[in-house]
């Protein structure tokens, strides 16, 4: 009897510690992506509000039952309109549709690798062999921009606009579950379906920045980041405080700006 107590005890402290080990694996689980070359076993983005002054916009995301995106809904601080914008999913390709115009992605092997717009833009990124963005550029008849990406440590420390300007970029050791928002913006604010899915251009970043630098001929703008984050670790909201130099180095102007996140 005995022996079939210490048994029974033994086997129960087996179960506990993988019961325990499956927890601790759900938590830190790596993240997992689909046929689509999305993430699926991770928090969404359902909405991010951004404040500026008085002024406050709003996106709200919205997802299939594959957890993709297939829509944004936009609005602003002085309109009681939406700027609804619309996700079509289709063979390697990913279309945004929005007021009569539309950008169709084209994607190899879960990454996004040329972009065209019905106005006549083009669009084309490169990747590194641990599949970061590195160079993405566009051009129309009238433009053409080029962005290069320095990576170091798995964290994006430098971006170049052109020859022009730049931007330096420092870490603390801050991170965040699923990723940080921001980043993508960082390098084209008309980013909308990669707001939800980063990892389409090899940008899902988990480290949090603490500084960034952008100059440009004489004029510097410094912004400093701080953070909140939910009881689940995921980025709940991040305000960013701007200092703008002239070309003397006086403070030519300062401002505030907050985001605040939701994830399902």
């Amino acid at each position: 009897m005995k022996t079939l107590r210490l048994l029974g005890m033994a086997l129960i402290a087996i179960l506990v510690s993988v019961n325990f080990a499956s927890c601790s694996s759900d938590d830190d689980e790596e993240p997992t992506k689909n046929d689509d070359g999305i993430i699926t076993n991770q928090k969404r983005l359902v909405e991010l509000t951004e404040t500026n002054g008085h002024d406050t916009n709003t996106w709200s995301f919205s997802y299939d039952s594959k957890g993709r995106l297939i829509s944004i809904v936009e609005k602003d601080y002085d309109s009681s309109n939406s700027d609804i914008t619309n996700i079509t999913w289709g063979e390697n390709t990913v279309k945004e549709s929005s007021n009569g115009e539309s950008i169709t992605y084209s994607l190899t092997d879960g990454l996004v690798r040329s972009g065209s717009e019905s106005n006549g833009r083009d669009y084309s990124f490169a990747y590194n062999s641990s599949k970061q963005l590195i160079t993405y550029q566009y051009s129309d008849e009238y433009d053409s921009n080029t962005r290069t990406l320095t990576w170091e440590n798995g964290k994006v420390t430098k971006m170049d606009y052109d020859k022009e300007s730049s931007e330096i970029i420092t870490y603390g050791n801050e991170t965040c579950k699923g990723y940080f928002p921001l980043m993508v913006l960082s390098v084209e604010d008309d980013f909308k379906v990669m707001l939800a899915h980063p990892e389409l251009v090899g940008m899902r970043a988990t480290q949090l920045p603490k500084q960034s630098t952008y100059k440009e001929g004489n004029y510097e703008e410094t912004a400093t980041f701080t953070y909140k984050l939910d009881k689940d670790g995921y980025l709940e909201s991040c305000t960013v405080n701007n200092i703008e130099k002239n070309g003397s180095g006086g403070i030519t102007d300062t401002y505030t700006t907050t985001y605040t996140f939701k994830w399902e």
